[in-house]
């Protein structure tokens, strides 16, 4: 039996394996049933045909004509209910297609269908009824979606009109042969039957695909996948059977061996640069702008590996990300230092919220986090279809990922994952010019671009680091130079200075001016006892402490210092662990930066102390009420010689975060404004149990009662 004829065999055996595939889908709606019956209808009429081809004709050819008059039936049906939202109501065009099915099946059963002159006219009158319902079924698509409002239905609806086509002419080329002339059928190449069973696989991914950009990319995916195929084939069939097509009396199993290998061979030499080559030629042609995409995107990371600082990082990034001409707003939101909210670093347009709770986001940015990426139309469809399914509350989950993606600006939201999995921020990404931007086969150079933002955010912080560390280590070697070349001239001038104070009368008129140089050389002294604190190695006595008695400690110490004006408060935290750090390193952070409170208010206003729990870290907060510091200062807050007064060294700030970092602990600044601005120090609780050491003589605190009265401390001695 020729080739041809165990075809249709082989197409019902693939048809069926794609009904049964959407079949065991777990969440069907009404498109996949329909593709099903199609699926199924077309398996069947194939079997048929492979069974008649076999045993002759008779009632197995009625059978076949039977399945053949139930093709277009399914079809129209399947191609108006799958997509665009079919009304639930039948047609006109349904209608006539039900007229129609009854003469049909009445000239299949007639007497007439297995002579051969009316037979022939019948199969032929059934060509055409089959041809010309799949032309309106598909003319019908075409002038409804002319009229839909929506952009992205009208671009679905153009493809489909398109497959519709394409699936009405592989259907006539594949029932002409049979239906005409059996002889002919089997003597030509089985094509009609491949192309209609990769129409059928089309349909199939169809109804799963809801983006038009990735039924696209399917499509240019399936051109180069056939075009391999039919090259390889041909290859193959001409290197096997070169020696039946020049001697067909004399074929021998030897030399078809011999050349079976050969062919082999050949293919397996040529397979990947001809795969290689085809696939950039196709992919130039169908997706020329995906290629030019994916060609900025690669130079733009090549351009993020060679930046260092994190402003220069967010410029390269935006810059290229607008040269790619397929991003029209995109934003980097990187972690703040408690890990509780998402900072904006850089961003390409001016939609973007300046910082973003995450606890908002933490739906969304778990689900971008597990799948690589976060797309806000594929959050909407997928939410539809579970409220289509009945799911309402998985729907309405979904639906509000979608809605956190809207609150950011963003069609894209991708994690920007370090060692470890941790999380350092998010990149977004938006189109306004097209609701489906990226194409599924476009996510990996997405990802490929987060991965590469999340490595330079890593060496930008690394090398901040080592930055640091080289000053430390400049001002280390200059500090031990200072403490020799500018201390022992300062203490000459100075006793010099007290010695001609003393000797001069009590009403001479140099007195004062003794007394400038005396306190600028004080101040001076000051001012190198700064450095050298910052510069040289940590010391200190770290032992477990009781944070609330280090505070109260601390208040007394300040006490005669506060104006009337001015009422600093302690509201102490319940059952604080205890901290490991030196008692006096602790009291020296809270100094200054109270210091720092009353300076920045002038004697007026109030300062509030707050100890409390987060996690695994003891918090002391200390907010006050001045006017807050200057954006264009908080960014060198801690940086030495930085400082926003006139008589500061710039030192304090530097010195308090090398305390409380040696004791592995943090300090930022939280909060900065009209209302004031607010310092949280945090350290890591001891050990849970272990009891608090006297670390200093520092007695335990009496037991705060839950709702005791917060401590105020004023000008007036503490109680």
């Amino acid at each position: 039996m020729s080739l041809s004829l165990w075809t249709p065999l082989f197409s019902a055996l693939i048809a069926f394996a794609m009904a049964i595939k959407v079949l065991l889908r777990s969440r069907k709606r009404r498109p996949h049933w329909l593709f099903i019956m199609f699926a199924t209808n077309v398996a069947v009429w194939y079997l048929a045909t492979f069974l008649e081809a076999r045993n002759g004709g008779g009632l197995l050819s009625r059978f076949a004509g039977l399945m053949a008059v139930l093709l277009p039936q399914t079809g129209v049906r399947f191609l108006r209910g799958f997509s665009l939202d079919a009304p639930d109501q039948p047609s006109s065009l349904d209608r006539w297609a039900t007229r129609l099915l009854v003469p049909m099946l009445a000239l299949v059963a007639s007497p007439w269908f297995t002579q051969k002159i009316t037979g022939a006219v019948i199969r032929a009158v059934l060509l055409a009824y089959v041809v010309g319902l799949l032309i309106a079924a598909v003319s019908a698509l075409s002038s409804r979606g002319r009229v839909i409002a929506s952009q992205h239905e009208r671009r679905r609806a153009r493809y489909l009109v398109g497959l519709g086509v394409l699936a009405t002419l592989v259907t006539t080329a594949d029932l002409v042969p049979f239906m005409v002339n059996r002889v002919v059928a089997a003597n030509l190449p089985p094509i009609g039957s491949i192309l209609v069973l990769a129409v059928l696989y089309m349909f199939s991914e169809v109804i799963e695909r809801r983006r038009v950009i990735d039924l696209y990319e399917l499509a240019g995916r399936f051109v180069v996948l056939t075009a391999l195929a039919l090259v390889l084939a041909g290859i193959y069939y001409r290197l096997v059977d070169w020696q039946v097509l020049t001697d067909r009396e004399h074929r021998h199993e030897g030399p078809y061996f011999l050349n079976a290998i050969v062919a082999s061979l050949v293919i397996l030499i040529l397979f990947d640069p001809l795969r290689d080559k085809m696939e950039a030629q196709i992919a130039r042609f169908f997706f020329g702008e995906r290629h030019d995409f994916e060609t900025s995107i690669n130079e733009l990371r090549r351009r993020l590996a060679h930046a260092l600082e994190p402003d220069e990082m967010g410029k390269v990034l935006m810059d290229g990300l607008g040269r790619s001409r397929r991003v029209t707003s995109a934003s980097l939101y990187l972690l703040d230092a408690d890990r509780k909210g998402l900072d904006l670093t850089a961003q390409l347009g001016d939609t973007a919220e300046r910082r973003v709770d995450l606890a908002s986001l933490r739906a969304l940015v778990d689900h971008a986090r597990a799948h690589g990426i976060a797309v806000k139309e594929q959050l909407e469809r997928d939410a539809d279809d579970r409220r289509e399914l009945g799911e309402t509350r998985e729907g309405e989950s979904i639906a509000e990922l979608a809605h956190a993606m809207e609150s950011l600006s963003a069609s894209v939201v991708l994690p920007l994952e370090g060692e470890g999995n941790d999380l350092l921020g998010l990149l977004t990404l938006r189109d306004d010019r097209v609701r489906d931007a990226y194409a599924g086969d476009e996510f990996p150079i997405l990802k490929g671009l987060a991965a590469q933002v999340a490595i330079v955010v890593e060496n930008t912080r690394l090398y901040a680091r080592i930055k640091e560390r080289d000053r430390l280590a400049a001002l280390g070697e200059m500090a031990a130079g200072l403490a020799h070349e500018i201390r022992n001239p300062l203490g000459a001038i100075k006793g010099a200075a007290q010695w001609m104070e003393s000797t001069m009368p009590a009403e001479s008129d140099h007195r004062e001016f003794i007394g400038i140089i005396v306190d600028e050389v004080g101040r001076l002294d000051r001012v190198v006892s700064s450095f050298l604190d910052y510069a040289r190695p940590y010391r200190g006595n770290p032992s477990l402490l009781d944070v609330t008695n280090v505070v109260e400690r601390t208040l007394q110490l300040v006490r005669n210092d506060i104006p009337a004006e001015l009422v600093l408060t302690h509201e102490p935290g319940d059952e604080l662990p205890p901290v490991r750090m030196d008692p006096e390193h602790l009291r020296q952070v809270l100094l200054n930066l109270i210091r720092n409170a009353m300076e920045a208010m002038k004697g007026r206003g109030s300062i509030v102390l707050r100890s409390r729990t987060r996690g695994s870290f003891v918090e002391l907060l200390v907010r006050d009420s001045g006017p807050g510091i200057d954006a264009s200062m908080r960014r060198n807050l801690f940086i030495p010689f930085s400082t926003t007064k006139t008589q500061g060294t710039g030192l304090g700030l530097a010195i308090s975060q090398r305390l409380v970092q040696s004791a592995g602990g943090r300090i930022e600044l939280r909060a900065s404004g009209d209302e004031g601005t607010t310092f949280c120090i945090s350290l890591p609780a001891a050990v849970s149990g272990a009891p608090a050491a006297p670390g200093g003589s520092i007695p335990p605190p009496p037991r705060v009662a839950a709702d005791a009265e917060a401590v105020r401390v004023s000008a007036h001695p503490l109680a």
